[in-house]
């Protein structure tokens, strides 16, 4: 049989990254629970509340508020009857990563052609040739001209017909 885990609060501030002053205003916010203390009053984190963390720091990843995820928590203490209102905010925090891992993907894609673009501008300079014809969205000006297009929503967004289609996947 394994000893549980249980950490003082500096090993698990080193454990997790976090600071013991975020350790202790998560436990304050009611974010961190089932937080024990020793005879001498020291707090000792173990598998539940180290649960309650990682569920916490899980659901801030998600963009939800320490007020959202404070309530995720207490509605948890309500029970069954508290399900479709987690399953709401959790279709909602699903929502805000699907929104922001598009957004990540469009990113990396604009910066693999302009990484694409700057070695095709240095091979031309290496070949003799112009690099500002090999990759002329660069300028000797130090600006990036980027084409942009409005979208239905009304946001401006880089516009490029050789990568657009590659962006929506």
């Amino acid at each position: 049989m394994t000893e549980k885990a249980r950490y003082t609060i500096s090993a698990l501030s080193r454990k997790t990254g976090l600071s013991v002053h975020t350790l202790r205003f998560y436990e304050k916010e009611g974010i961190i629970r089932h937080v024990e203390r020793t005879e001498s009053g020291r707090r000792v984190y173990g598998e539940d509340s180290i649960g309650c963390l990682i569920g916490a720091l899980c659901l801030k990843q998600a963009r939800l508020t320490l007020a959202q995820i404070k309530e995720f928590f207490d509605l948890t203490v309500r029970g069954s009857e508290s399900l479709p209102h987690r399953l709401e905010m959790l279709t909602t925090a699903r929502e805000n990563l699907e929104f922001l891992k598009n957004n990540i993907n469009k990113s990396i894609k604009l910066v693999d052609f302009f990484i694409d673009g700057t070695k095709s501008a240095m091979e031309a300079m290496k070949n003799g040739d112009n690099p500002d014809e090999a990759f002329p969205l660069l300028t000797r000006e130090g600006i990036a001209t980027i084409p942009t297009m409005v979208t239905e929503e009304g946001k401006l967004e880089p516009y490029m017909p050789a990568i657009i289609d590659d962006m929506d996947d």
